[in-house]
């Protein structure tokens, strides 16, 4: 199920790393993804950024499978936030997002992606527009349970 969203936007403070596409199981690599988590969450907790509960990984799409794209995770925060040393950033327009839930452990996000970019998107009939893509993460739950939901967020016009 999918419905369109205002996104506020800001600066996502995070960590950074290149990674290929769930769509390249080739050269997809999901440990990259849990480390970079892992690493922000361990800076996080030492850094006086204020605590959120709300988290983000925002994708730079490449537009070839074979070269890998920016992959961002983190928190938004307001754009006058500096970014502490150890930290990238990343800016995230406000702007309309197509969203998509995600429902059921983190191990099977790759079924919601092919059916947000597959079915979801072309349903909706709208242009995708030049924004970072987003995952939305509540760390109040647990990802790995049956219940345990997430948002991924398309941008578009």
């Amino acid at each position: 199920m999918s419905e369109t969203r205002k996104i506020e936007g800001g600066k996502l403070i995070g960590i950074k790393t290149s990674i290929f596409t769930i769509f390249n199981q080739e050269k997809h690599d999901p440990k990259a993804i849990q480390q970079t988590w892992s690493t922000f969450f361990e800076k996080y907790r030492q850094s006086e950024l204020p605590a959120e509960t709300i988290f983000y990984s925002a994708a730079i799409p490449s537009m070839a499978l074979d070269v890998p794209m920016d992959f961002y995770v983190g928190a938004i925060f307001p754009e006058s936030t500096e970014v502490p040393s150890g930290f990238d950033s990343v800016t995230i327009p406000t702007g309309n997002y197509l969203c998509v839930a995600h429902r059921g452990p983190i191990t099977n996000l790759a079924a919601t992606f092919a059916q947000a970019y597959g079915v979801d998107l072309p349903a909706a009939k709208v242009e995708m527009r030049n924004a970072p893509h987003l995952e939305i993460y509540n760390s109040d739950k647990d990802p790995m349970a049956e219940d345990y939901s997430l948002d991924l967020a398309i941008p578009i016009q």
